[in-house]
Formats: structure tokens, sequence, C-alpha cells
């Protein structure tokens, strides 16, 4: 089966409008009529007053005559020219020959917001569409599809009801691929059971143009219109993310965010400016040159803890669904420490952690655990037990697993190895195994300076300086799975190292706290390990989701009430909605579903409790504003 393809420009009403070039052809005629009438005949006369009228007489016939012979010649060429670049609607889509479908699809993506002369590209595709109808008879039948893909869209319309439709059409957040919607339209006709035609009016967007293998149907024809701007240059804010992946309320945060320039132009001093709580907290500008990323930052500080919602702005024009990020994150209260202590004269933690206002600290003995309380931890520290029960195990597993983080310090003198591995096997699914204790004193060879926790702890790469000492250690080794190695013995095996399990993270050391085997408790370097260790243990929200994509949100102090559900909201309270949510692991889960169809920042609530923030951007993907090229339609 052939499957027949043609291409129309929306400046032009052809089908093979390269023949128009043929145009030119006219200056044939002209250059015949400037030089072929220029020759002249001696006529004698007797009489000069005879000589006079008939001149003036023969002048006058011989101009007219001329200009009707140019005329006839030119208006010929023109004709022939035209129809063999055949009319924009074809001789078959006329009325008269039975009932057609005719399938009309407009893109109303973002992209089409950009101009031409006159209007936006949308508002052409209208009036195409418009002319498209008119040239239907009243008993053909219509179809309107735009990129919501409504259940409405299936419907088959009169010519009145198109155009009541056409009145409807705006500009659309969802792209689609052009190829997905000519399947659809070639569907849609098939099984309307009569012969039809399928207009595309787009832009050809290369994000979306892509049409790859469709089926071949002879009885249905294929016209691809393809709008044109005036100007194609955008930027776009492309993305933004923190420094550090904690916050504290008071403290300088350095917000990193990325433009994209999409002109042949270089940007400079663009300024971008940024809002926390509708309130003006920074303005930073910057350059980028031609078709080029760039990347910036602005420094704020968050004043209070709870949830907070930022915006990134800048202006750019005609183009400015790309020109805005919503996002938003959080500072707890507090930071929920737990160590469980086989040794109660340690105090190493509590005078790191008891003061500072953004722990909350508490200590228990191996024998009095309450598993009911890891729910609420950020931080278990396990220091020195003497046992590990498989209950002890468990908890600890789903602990874990949920988001915590684990600091596992062994008994350095006295360790049950059997039940400490069957801890390390749970928590790394065999990946860390330790070995019998060691009295073989060594220091800690060196540590890993670009790991996260040394974040801002040395002014410029430190090439030696004083190190742990350890006298008793446990050693461990890894099979595979370690994240990272963040401090290492002389031996090569690692003293302190990290693993991801789960949502959550484990810190295994091989030595404890005990002064009488290491000095590391009183060493420089243990305040910012297990200072930094328990702030990076707050969970990261995502800061933005994309409209269009499902979003999944955790929250940890709700229930699910079918009287009270969770409910999400606009700051201004003009939208809300009540999403898809359900338990899972213990934990109360929103699932957005595509309820969310316009960029902002919104609200989680239940009744008269807030408890999270969600924020919404449009999908940049139709932010590079590069075209396909009529070949490339065509290949």
């Amino acid at each position: 089966m052939n499957f027949k393809l043609t291409l129309s420009l929306a400046c032009m009403k052809f089908a093979n409008p390269q023949f128009l070039w043929a145009l030119f052809s006219l200056i044939i005629p002209i250059v015949i009529h400037l030089f072929h009438f220029r020759r002249f005949k001696t006529v004698y006369f007797t009489n000069v007053r005879f000589l006079k009228e008939l001149k003036k007489e023969t002048q006058s016939r011989s101009k007219l005559r001329k200009l009707l012979i140019l005329t006839a010649r030119c208006l010929a060429l023109t004709a022939l020219v035209i129809a063999f670049a055949r009319p924009f609607i074809p001789g078959d889509a006329g009325t008269g020959k039975g009932d057609k479908a005719i399938s009309i699809y407009i893109d109303n993506s973002f992209s089409m917001e950009a101009r031409s002369e006159s209007s936006s590209l949308l508002e052409q595709a209208r009036k195409y569409a418009e002319e498209i109808a008119a040239s239907y008879g009243s008993s053909d039948r219509f179809q309107l599809i735009t990129n919501e893909l409504e259940g409405r869209q299936m419907q088959w319309l009169t010519k009145d009801q198109l155009n009541e439709r056409l009145q409807e059409l705006q500009i659309s957040p969802v792209p689609r691929m052009v190829g997905k919607i000519v399947e659809r339209q070639l569907r849609n006709i098939k099984d309307h059971g009569k012969s039809g035609i399928a207009y595309v009016l787009s832009d050809f967007q290369k994000s979306s143009a892509e049409f790859g293998e469709l089926s071949a149907d002879t009885s249905i024809t294929v016209h691809l219109i393809k709008l044109q701007a005036g100007i194609s240059d955008n930027i776009s804010l492309d993305s933004c993310w923190f420094e550090t992946p904690f916050r504290e309320a008071g403290s300088p945060d350095k917000l990193m965010f990325g433009v994209k320039n999409f002109s042949g132009n270089r940007l400079e001093n663009l300024p971008v400016n940024l809002k926390i709580d509708g309130v003006e907290r920074g303005l930073e500008s910057l350059a980028a040159g031609p078709d080029s990323s760039s990347e910036s930052a602005v420094v704020f500080s968050t004043p209070g803890k709870g949830f907070h919602q930022g915006e990134l702005r800048l202006s750019d024009y005609p183009v400015s669904f790309d020109d805005v990020l919503y996002f938003s994150y959080s500072i707890p209260e507090k930071i929920k420490i737990l160590n469980i202590q086989g040794v109660a004269e340690r105090r190493f933690l509590e005078k790191l952690y008891k003061n500072q206002e953004v722990f909350e600290y508490n200590s228990v003995s191996e024998t009095s655990i309450d598993y009911s309380v890891f729910g609420n931890q950020q931080v278990i520290v396990l220091e020195e037990l003497k046992s590990y029960s498989s209950g002890l195990i468990l908890e600890l597993s789903k602990f874990v697993n949920n988001g915590g983080t684990l600091v596992v310090l062994p008994d350095s003198q006295s360790a049950n190895i059997q039940e400490l591995n069957q801890l390390a096997s749970s928590l790394t699914s065999g990946g860390v195994s330790f070995g019998a204790p060691s009295s073989q004193s060594q220091k800690v060879a060196g540590i890993n300076q670009q790991h996260p926790l040394f974040d801002d702890v040395f002014e410029r790469k430190q090439e030696s300086f004083d190190l742990p000492e350890i006298k008793r250690f446990v050693p461990f080794r890894a099979s595979g799975g370690v994240e990272d190695v963040i401090m290492q013995l002389q031996s090569g095996d690692p003293f302190l190292a990290s693993y991801s399990n789960g949502k959550g993270k484990v810190y295994f050391s091989a030595g404890s706290l005990n002064p009488e085997w290491s000095n590391f408790g009183r060493h420089a370097l243990f305040i910012p390990v297990f200072y930094k260790l328990a702030l990076y243990s707050i969970p990261q929200q995502r800061l933005y989701y994309y409209q269009g994509e499902d979003a999944m949100v955790e929250l940890n102090n709700a229930n699910l009430n079918p009287e009270a559900p969770v409910k999400i909201k606009s700051v201004d309270n003009t939208f809300e909605t009540i999403p898809e949510q359900r338990i899972m692991e213990g934990k109360l889960v929103v699932f957005t579903r595509n309820s969310v169809t316009l960029a902002g920042n919104y609200k989680l609530v239940q009744g008269d409790s807030l408890l999270g923030s969600i924020s919404f951007n449009f999908n940049r993907k139709e932010s590079n504003p590069a075209v396909m090229t009529e070949s490339e339609i065509l290949k």
C-alpha cells in the first residue's frame, strides 16, 4: 500500500510550491513586448495634414493591442504554473463527491505561542482549520484533535460544531509526538468507515516531530501544514538545585540554577529574581554565549523552620512558559537522634548533639530498647552493643529501608562477630563482613576529602595532617556495594564507610569511641563527620515535578481518613483537588496522577493541617525552538 504524504507551507496554498518558481518565466513575454514591437515602417503621404492624423490613430491602436497581447501571454503562463503547483486544498477535497471524514490535528503546545508577522502560530492554525472546513460540503464530518486528547475529541462534528470548537482553542502545557497523533487520526478515520483526509497543523518542532513507522492506507491522504514563526529565539530557566543537601534556618543557602540560551546572540547581565514565600530574597545576573548553557547561584537565608516555597524568574518574550521555576523545600523542626548504648559512660555524642538547637538527642541502654520509636527517628547510633538480636536486626532493616540513617560503632574488645555479620548482611545483602577484633595499632592513613561529610571543612585540599590513631578495631571488608570509603587505615581496610540501602544509609566503623582504643572521639574530625552525618539524614525532598509527571509524595505525619482526605491546594486557594492516596509501608502516600495541570506552588493539607508542599513546572521539552525542515519532515 502507498501512504500519500504532501507538505504545504502555511504561507503558501499549494501542494507543490516548488513549481511557483516558474513564475519567473513571465519575464519572457515582457522581453518580447519590449523588443519585438519596436520595429518601424516608413509610410509616404503626399499631404502632411493626413500624415499627422494617421500617426495619432495608429499609435493609440498599436499600444492597446500590444498591452492585450502581453496580458494574455502572462495570464496563460501564470495559469499553467498554478496548474502544476496545485492549490493548497486538493481538487478531490471539494464537495459533491460523497460524505468524507476529515480529521484535523492542531498542535497547541507552548511552541505555538511564537508569532509570525501578524499573529501567533496557534491563531494561524485556527484560521487554516476554518478554511479547510469551508472547502468541504455540509454532509462531511470533522474531527478536531489537540494535545489534550480529551474524550470528546473522538466525536465527529458538523462544520458548525467544528467552528465552535475552534473558538475554544487555547495553548496546552502537554507536548505530543506528531507521529502518535497521525496514527490516532488514521485509526479514527478507518473506524469511521468512510474515505478520509487527515490534516496536521504544527510548527514541527524537532523535540516532538517524530513520525516513526506509520501504517499506510491508500484510502487516506495526510497533509502536513507547517506553520513558521518570524523569530525562533528563546531563553529557558532549565533547572535549579541546592549546593548542599540540608537547610538550616537563618544560615546562608546557595541555590544553583541553570539557563539555556537557544539563540545566536550572547546574553549579558540577564537578571534572575528569587522569591521565597512571596518575598524577594535575591537578584542575580548572568551571561551566556550563543546556543549554550550557563550556571549561576544566588545566596539567601531562610528565616524560619517548616515548609517553604520559592520561585526563580527571568523575563523573555514571546515564549514565556519556561521563564519561571517553582520549587519547594522544608527545614525540619528537629533532627531526632537515638543512641543505643552498650556502655553508658560514653558521652561524646551527647556533648555534640545535646546542646544543638537543630537536634533532639536521646540515649537508651541496649537492654531497654523500644522498637516503636524507631519510625520517628532520623538517626540511630549503635554504640558498642554486646549483642544484636534477630528482632533488633529486623527493625533496623525496616528503619534504614524507609529512609533512616544507621551508624554502627562495634565493641572493639568483645564484639559478637557472628551477630554483627548478620546485621551487616541484612543491611548490605552480604556486601560487608567483619573479622575478629585486632589489636594491631595503626593510624588512619587517609580520608576522602571529596566526600560530602567534609564539605566546607577544609579551605583547600590538605596533603598531610594529623589523623586519628587506632589501637584496637574490628576490621571489615566490602565485597561490593560500598558507596564510599570515608576514612582508611594503613592496612588498606576501611575505618569508616557508607552504604546505601533502600531509601536510607548505613555508616560502618571499624572502631568505637572508647578512648582506650581510639582517639577518634577527641579528634578534630569527629565533630564534622558526625554533625554532617546527622544533617544529611533528612530525606531529600524533590524541589519540583514537571507537569504531567506522576508525582509520589510520602507523608509521615498523616493518616488515611476517607472523611478528611489529603488535598492539593494552590497557594492562593483558587485551585483544589483530591489526589489518589494509600498506605504503603506504614506511611500515607499521595499520587498526583496528572491532577495538577498548571505550573505553580501547591500545599498538601488535611483538614486545617498543613502536611507538606509541592511544586510543579511546565516541561522544558519544547524550550528548544528548533524545527524540522521540509526535507526532514518528508524523509
